[in-house]
């Protein structure tokens, strides 16, 4: 599949930057990052990863309109409809509910909800089009469990569930297939900067007793976007290694 390629938001660290290595070996990618520092240096880090893929980097808020018109518009006519989006890009903002004000909620639904919509909106009719691809939602097991100080996140997140289904209705007679992942804890810079004893306390909670790898999320993706996945729609697969059992 290198003629195809696939577009990944927040690709330049964590969890994204492991989807855009996992997916180089078989498409070509784009993603976007916050900065350009970011992405540059992400883009270091894929230099040579495969020698029949490319994968190019661009700043976008995808909060924007205006951005993902103009950089969807460019992508469109230089490479044509992409094989898959992976929305993946997202902010927190966590504080007790209380404490948390109308703007910091639209913020996060700004980020996390209004961008999935402007990037579906530019590039949906050109996949429509073509009858054939998928889409991908990042949503967390907060969404499904809740946590406390992450209300507008877990909304946001619930969301996507909600965005996953009735979209999957929508566009499934043309081809196109909508799913969602729920990754619970995951290895990550965040849960590297927690104190030890308190990662070891909430991995107790986790039936696997570990963390989960930003690449078994990247592995997740890559099957449902893939062709062994082609009478999968309107699912959330979630991974957490057993926490919501």
């Amino acid at each position: 599949m290198a003629d195809k390629w696939v577009l990944i938001t927040g690709g330049s660290r964590g969890i994204g930057q492991a989807l855009v290595t996992e997916l180089l070996s078989h498409w070509n990618v784009v993603f976007t990052g916050r900065n350009t520092e970011g992405i540059s240096n992400a883009l270091a880090s894929f230099k040579n990863t495969h020698s029949d893929t490319w994968v190019k980097g661009y700043q976008c808020d995808g909060k924007d309109e205006k951005q993902v018109k103009a950089l969807t518009q460019s992508l469109l006519e230089t490479f044509g409809e992409p094989a898959a989006i992976i929305h993946n890009a997202g902010i927190t903002r966590d504080a007790l509910h209380i404490h948390q004000d109308a703007e910091v909620w639209r913020d996060v639904m700004d980020n996390n909800i209004i961008s999935i919509i402007n990037w579906n909106r530019e590039l949906l009719p050109s996949m429509l089009m073509a009858r054939n691809g998928s889409i991908v939602l990042m949503s967390s097991v907060t969404g499904l469990k809740g946590n406390i100080g992450q209300t507008a996140y877990a909304a946001s997140k619930s969301a996507m569930i909600g965005l996953t289904r009735s979209l999957a209705h929508e566009i499934g007679r043309f081809g196109l297939r909508v799913n969602c992942v729920a990754p619970g804890l995951i290895d990550s810079d965040m849960t590297n900067a927690m104190p030890e004893a308190k990662l070891k306390a909430m991995c107790k909670n986790i039936p696997l007793r570990r963390l989960g790898q930003p690449q078994e999320v990247a592995k997740t993706v890559k099957f449902l976007i893939g062709e062994d996945s082609q009478y999968l729609t309107g699912q959330t697969i979630v991974l957490d290694g057993g926490l919501t059992a």
